[in-house]
């Protein structure tokens, strides 16, 4: 199951783009547009990096914008990139419905869009970058349900944390499906962190207190771990950890030590490098995949130096 989860895979669905023939634009002409979820989460840091180390490469102007997880900000901020008419638009949606006129406006513009994480079904989004985000936290699943029968003997009070975000709630869904595998498995509670590290470590809180219970805690985000972390030492349980996205400074002793058992590490640098890399590529007239995928990697103490 490990190797079904390690590797990246591109999915070739291409789809003809750009202009022909000699109209081809010239690197020093293109601007794209980065309209990210939130710099306050290192996952999203790791992403636009990922875009700026593309830019510079290719010698093409990248201004990023930072809605904070504002779902309303981020129409206002993907609608700011239309009129300073960029060559090409990433974001990173944080409600997608909320998006779909923007870029509709873009899309009629003659702005190609580059969506990253949540998958947006429109005529206007030149590419759809992301891991496969049910399937994925339900193979994590899996390897969570097999820890829990070979070290809890098949029964654990689980508590999940996580942000109500349309990404992290299909973690959450493929996460309890696999889970049903192993009967003696009881989800007992769910705190909302919001994506605010404050806010999750109060909700963890709250939760381990009415669920002394709990010995699992299963995290769909970097500060919904963050605050099951931090609550769990605050009281002094021993629980053990599962969790998603990159691997900030903050999980690496956990992950030494065995309080994060296992951890699904994506690639938000490669993500937003390749969002930037197609949307040049399509103002230089060149084809690019209507889709590019890839599995994440799970990562435990035991294999950690590889990931440092």
């Amino acid at each position: 199951m490990l190797k079904k989860l390690l590797g990246l895979v591109g999915i070739a669905a291409l789809v003809a783009v750009g202009p022909a023939g000699d109209a081809r634009a010239q690197s020093s002409d293109i601007s794209i547009c980065f309209v990210t979820f939130s710099l306050q989460i290192a996952y999203f840091q790791s992403s636009v990096a990922g875009g700026q180390r593309a830019a510079d490469d290719l010698g093409v102007e990248l201004t990023v914008l930072d809605p904070q997880a504002d779902a309303g900000r981020q129409v206002t901020l993907f609608e700011d990139c239309i009129s300073r008419r960029a060559s090409g638009i990433v974001v990173d949606p944080i409600e997608s419905s909320a998006l779909a006129g923007a870029i509709e406006e873009a899309g009629k513009q003659g702005i190609p869009v580059a969506v990253l994480d949540t998958p947006i079904d429109s005529p206007y989004v030149i590419t759809n970058i992301g891991v496969p985000q049910y399937d994925a936290a339900h193979e994590f699943g899996q390897f969570v349900a097999g820890w829990i029968i070979g070290k809890l003997g098949g029964n654990a009070k689980v508590g999940i944390m996580l942000a109500s975000t349309e990404v992290q709630l299909l973690r959450r869904d493929g996460f309890i499906e696999a889970l049903k595998s192993v009967p003696g498995a009881e989800i007992v509670a769910t705190g909302d962190g919001r994506n605010i590290l404050e806010r999750a470590t109060a909700e963890a809180e709250d939760m381990l207190t009415a669920n002394p219970g709990i010995n699992v805690i299963y995290a769909t985000g970097d500060p919904q771990l963050q605050g099951g972390l931090a609550a769990a030492a605050s009281q002094g349980r021993d629980i053990a950890f599962f969790g998603w996205d990159d691997i900030p400074a903050p999980f690496l002793k956990p992950l030494e030590d065995g309080r994060i058992v296992g951890f699904l590490k994506q690639k938000p640098d490669v993500g937003g490098e390749t969002a930037v890399r197609y949307l040049v590529a399509h103002a230089k007239g060149e084809t690019v995949p209507s889709k590019f995928s890839y599995r994440p990697s799970v990562i435990t103490r035991y294999n950690i130096d590889q990931f440092r």
